[in-house]
């Protein structure tokens, strides 16, 4: 499964415009950007996107994009949308990714940090949360270096400037690494920003068992997705951020 974004006409990623009629089983699944508008209220209640609003991707840049393609993934075999939503949270859950740019406040403003300082700011997306940490150029290194060996890792380079020691930290054997002129530096409002996702990989031949789980699974009662966990992420206040 490419990390290239999905551009078929059947994934639409959307910003705050909600579909004429319900999600059926020959729909994909509507996404939301994490850096629209909406997302952002959203992660700002404490709530989530869900049914005919969309599902918001909590992840930006390159692990909206992994997670976009897993969702078209999925609805390409046949998984019903709120089934390519569970497997899509799943995923996303599991996941871990870094984004340092020049700016904490445009972190700030995109709900990744809290708040804070600095020149070089690192967020990180980890156990389901985003949260400010010490930029560490050699553990990002390290993290590029061994990522491959747990999953799909990929990085992305975007803007103008970015420092060539952390261009390089992230640029390891084995990594898919892009250079975009615009891409998340753009949508932050930054000169430029790198990013690194670390995330589960998705092998062919999983799906139909990973299906049958979610097919079984108990659904949300508010939001109709299938629960693999004890709570609907999804839609409890406060679970998502």
């Amino acid at each position: 499964m490419s990390l290239r974004p999905a551009r078929r006409a059947l994934l639409r990623v959307a910003g705050t415009q909600a579909p004429e009629r319900p999600e059926s089983a020959d729909q994909p699944l509507r996404l939301v950007s994490a850096l629209s508008a909406a997302g952002r209220i959203a992660r700002a209640e404490g709530l989530a996107g869900g049914g005919e609003r969309g599902h918001e991707l909590r992840l930006p840049g390159i692990g909206g994009r992994y997670l976009a393609g897993v969702a078209a993934h999925a609805h390409e075999r046949g998984w019903a949308p709120l089934e390519a939503a569970a497997l899509r949270d799943a995923v996303e859950d599991r996941s871990a990714m870094w984004i340092v740019c020049p700016s904490a406040a445009a972190l700030r403003r995109a709900g990744l940090i809290e708040g804070g300082r600095g020149r070089a700011v690192c967020a990180r997306w980890s156990a389901g949360d985003w949260s400010r940490i010490a930029l560490d150029v050699p553990a990002l290194a390290a993290v590029a270096a061994s990522g491959g060996t747990r999953g799909v890792c990929a990085a992305a380079v975007s803007g103008t400037g970015a420092p060539r020691r952390l261009v390089a930290a992230v640029h390891a054997d084995g990594v898919q690494t892009g250079l975009l002129a615009r891409g998340l530096a753009a949508s932050l409002g930054v000169r430029w920003a790198v990013e690194l996702l670390v995330a589960t990989a998705l092998p062919s031949g999983s799906l139909m068992a990973l299906r049958e789980r979610v097919a079984s699974a108990p659904r949300c009662g508010w939001c109709g997705v299938p629960l693999l966990g004890p709570d609907c992420r999804r839609c409890l206040p406060g679970a998502r951020r």
